[in-house]
């Protein structure tokens, strides 16, 4: 039997949820078991702080050079989704963020023990998970698909496609996937692959016959429901390691925007792309692949 991820559909917002626990125990790890702290006592006035931490051992700068790592990404995730929000919120985004970086990097600190450090970075990382759970989300609790080109192909007959763990579901396409199969029906050299784009195309424009793409129209009434996105990200909302010049990431980063919009909401990726299921995990992006046809 093929394996399915995720089993229990997860939400953006339990994923990075997840992500904070994971960090939270990296912290633990490093603070408790490798940090030391040593008051200043040289009498002269700092305002970053009374005390310093003592030189990491080999083991203790390894777990750290991890830490940052895993840090930087979770925070690029987390400044992604608190795109756009109000300022209020950027501030006290950027507060937490300051708290994270200082402790992590090990800089001097008001803090007398690591134990105190600990719970400074914890209270630092739940903060940014409650700006998180205060994002609006029209869809809460709906499940959305958002197959790449590759999916549709393997499987063209869309009122089939049934999830296991959503009897009832939205299936999203994106500008990128509708642009490519654009291309394919005229370009390819495959008649093959040309007959399926052009089948495809066929067939969605068969669905705008019900109503609007952008706001949603049934493919099968009470069941599945299509959506097509109108416009791509703009360059400066991707996340940092992602290229705006390559497909698969720009299927990522508008399944991060579609992701941004629905925060408490499943929205899984759908390829059979073992490099794109590769990225969309260190995106916590959820991704199952196609129904069989």
């Amino acid at each position: 039997m093929r394996h399915r991820y995720p089993v229990m559909l997860k939400t953006v917002f339990d994923n990075v949820r997840a992500a904070a626990e994971e960090l939270r125990h990296l912290l633990e790890e490093l603070l408790l078991k490798y940090s030391a702290l040593d008051r200043d006592y040289s009498g002269l006035v700092a305002t970053s702080g009374n005390h310093t931490y003592r030189k990491l051992n080999e083991g203790g700068v390894l777990l750290q050079g991890k830490l940052l790592k895993e840090y930087r990404r979770f925070n690029a995730i987390v400044r992604c989704l608190l795109r756009e929000q109000p300022k209020a919120i950027i501030v006290t985004l950027r507060n937490a963020e300051t708290v994270l970086e200082r402790i992590i990097e090990q800089e001097r600190t008001w803090c007398a023990t690591t134990s105190e450090a600990l719970k400074e970075a914890s209270e630092a990382l739940q903060s940014l998970i409650d700006l998180l759970s205060r994002l609006y989300d029209p869809s809460h609790g709906e499940s959305s698909y958002i197959p790449d080109t590759n999916a549709l192909f393997y499987n063209l007959k869309l009122e089939s496609w049934k999830f296991a763990e959503s009897p009832k579901f939205t299936l999203i396409l994106l500008p990128t996937v509708l642009s490519e199969l654009d291309r394919l029906k005229i370009n390819h050299p495959n008649p093959g692959l040309r007959k399926k784009a052009e089948t495809l195309i066929r067939q969605i424009k068969e669905y705008r016959r019900r109503g609007r793409l952008s706001e949603g129209v049934p493919i099968l009434k009470d069941r599945i429901q299509l959506v097509a996105v109108a416009t791509e990200p703009g360059k400066d909302s991707f996340l940092p390691w992602l290229d705006s010049s390559n497909s698969d990431d720009r299927i990522l980063a508008n399944t991060f925007e579609v992701m941004r919009s629905r925060p408490r909401s499943a929205v899984i990726l759908v390829t059979r792309d073992i490099n794109l299921q590769n990225k969309a995990e260190i995106a916590l992006i959820p991704f199952v692949e196609p129904p069989e046809p």
